[in-house]
């Protein structure tokens, strides 16, 4: 009796979780959108970039491809060994460099490229973004003095192993506590780095990068130092505007920059969205373990009951990842493995922070902190 309390507890909290990920794909956005304007896009556009020779092309044929065209594209090659930098400029974007060589990274480049930036607003991009021909017409006029928007693109993907990235992606938006029922959209607890919008003037009075300076996990971080500074933070669903493939190099890269990237958001969460989180992956277990007792005692009730309940935890982790990326039906079947994974991984980026472990990340030694 005890372990069905448990379950339905458990089976409570999770299905709220994914309620909340289907309102954040669902809501409506009307209220947040600026009035239309017939005037060109006072906007610059600023892709931090390091040895990006291979994914920069894509994400600029499509910058190319736009129905409304940006005022300026900023690429800032933050000390590229390959071909990054050739091909910006054969795509006739500007050329920027980090000018402190104390200070280097993703933050570094992305507050050159404001410095140089001379649109009314600044729109950064990774470099594995990949934008469809009206993604710019999506995200523009949700702009605003003062406020911060930022969006996770769809999570597309080729090879079995990416699947891996199942839970990550669940918790990265539950994380956010997005999805709830007044404020779906709202967040003071970082934002999405892929795609981040905000004013020049906000940025630079503010410092923007600069505050950042030594952060690993530099969208989380910044998204909570603006929080502080009293500036509003909405995070938005890309609606098939934007995607990008992330660890496309293969299964390490993706091993490694999980680890790299487990600042979880819900550390700082309300206490529902950290029951939520912990019930999911609770459940994670919970059920299988239940299933494989139930079958070696020959159970058949519980049997019945918790091989029902498998396939209904695995049929809601398909409807709600499907709206996050190309998750398959078969990876959300297989869900004790990806959650053992993301276990894994957390338990990795645990001990290197604690015995500060550095990782290998395009070309530098990175220390997880």
């Amino acid at each position: 009796m005890r372990d069905l309390i448990q379950l339905i507890f458990f089976v409570y909290l999770a299905c709220l979780g994914f309620w909340r990920l289907r309102r954040f794909y669902t809501a409506p956005l009307a209220a947040y959108a600026a009035r239309e304007s017939a005037e060109p896009l006072s906007l610059s556009v600023i892709i931090p970039a390091r040895n990006e020779e291979q994914r920069l092309p894509a994400l600029l044929d499509s910058l190319q491809n736009q129905t409304s065209k940006p005022q300026e594209i900023i690429v800032v090659d933050d000390g590229s060994t390959d071909g990054t930098e050739a091909v910006a400029r054969r795509y006739g974007c500007r050329v920027v460099h980090p000018e402190s060589s104390e200070w280097t990274g993703k933050s570094a480049a992305c507050y050159a490229g404001a410095q140089a930036a001379t649109g009314e607003y600044l729109l950064f991009f990774d470099a594995d973004v990949y934008l469809a021909a009206d993604a710019l017409e999506y995200v523009y006029p949700y702009r605003k003095k003062g406020r911060v928007v930022s969006i996770q693109p769809y999570h597309y993907m080729e090879r079995p192993y990416e699947q891996c990235s199942l839970y990550f992606n669940l918790v990265a938006i539950l994380g956010l506590d997005l999805g709830r029922w007044r404020h779906p959209f709202e967040t003071q607890l970082g934002f999405f780095g892929p795609c981040v919008l905000m004013d020049r003037d906000t940025y630079l009075a503010t410092g923007g990068h600069s505050l950042v300076r030594d952060a690993i996990l530099e969208d989380m971080a910044l998204g909570q130092a603006l929080a502080k500074r009293k500036i509003p933070l909405i995070a938005l669903p890309h609606n098939n505007h934007l995607s990008f493939r992330m660890y496309a190099e293969g299964f390490k890269k993706l091993f490694d920059g999980w680890s790299k990237n487990m600042g979880i958001a819900a550390q700082r969460s309300s206490l529902w969205t950290i029951l939520i989180i912990s019930a999911i992956m609770a459940l994670s277990f919970f059920i299988p373990g239940q299933l494989f007792i139930a079958l070696v005692n020959a159970n058949l009730p519980f049997m019945l009951l918790y091989g029902a309940t498998y396939v209904l935890f695995a049929g809601l982790l398909f409807v709600s990842s499907r709206r996050i990326g190309a998750f398959r039906l078969g990876s959300c079947l297989c869900f004790p493995l990806f959650a053992s994974f993301f276990i894994l991984v957390l338990v990795r980026s645990l001990v290197m922070q604690l015995f500060n472990i550095p990782i290998e990340w395009r070309g530098r030694r990175v220390n997880i902190r």
